[in-house]
């Protein structure tokens, strides 16, 4: 059984979650969960938009994290929306379904509009991540043409309307 507990850099078991370790092949393309964790204090802190972060536990181990945010006035997906980023799983524990039961559960939260309405989530992955597209397009979301500011990031953005 896979459950999501909400996770921030202040908790004790953070160091648990900093500690999980990205699949090589992933690296560069998923940040690891120090960072997430810190970007989403930052963001709690400094900014009126929070990023939730959830550690993935499966049958009582924390195998990974995932996070989003609610974004409004976004130049690149141009309507108020939430925004799922990408998800880390532990190398240890990839292919035994956890992103894609993680990724549900969270999309159930998410569809409550916690944070304010929004008209749709996105998701990003990188193009090589060929498990993470079959997963997002399993659960509804739809590659879009959409392209990020910096020509140097070319993770895909897929779109499923809330």
């Amino acid at each position: 059984m896979v459950e999501l507990k909400k996770i921030t850099i202040l908790d004790d078991n953070m160091k648990e979650c900093i500690a999980l370790d990205i699949a090589p092949e992933k690296k560069g393309h998923v940040w690891s969960n120090a960072i997430t964790l810190a970007v989403a204090h930052r963001r709690y802190k400094n900014f009126s938009t929070a990023m939730e972060c959830y550690a993935i536990y499966a049958e009582g181990k924390m195998v990974g994290l995932i996070s989003y945010q609610h974004i409004v006035d976004s130049p690149i997906y141009k309507e108020t929306c939430y925004r799922i980023r990408p998800v880390m799983v532990d190398k240890n524990h990839q292919n035994k379904g956890y992103e894609e039961a993680a990724l549900g559960i969270l999309l159930e939260e998410i569809r409550r509009k916690p944070h304010g309405e929004a008209t749709a989530i996105f998701a990003t992955y990188h193009p090589k991540e060929e498990d993470m597209a079959k997963i997002y397009e399993y659960v509804g979301f739809t590659k879009t043409d959409m392209k990020w500011e910096n020509p140097d990031d070319n993770d895909i953005i897929a779109r499923i309307g809330l």
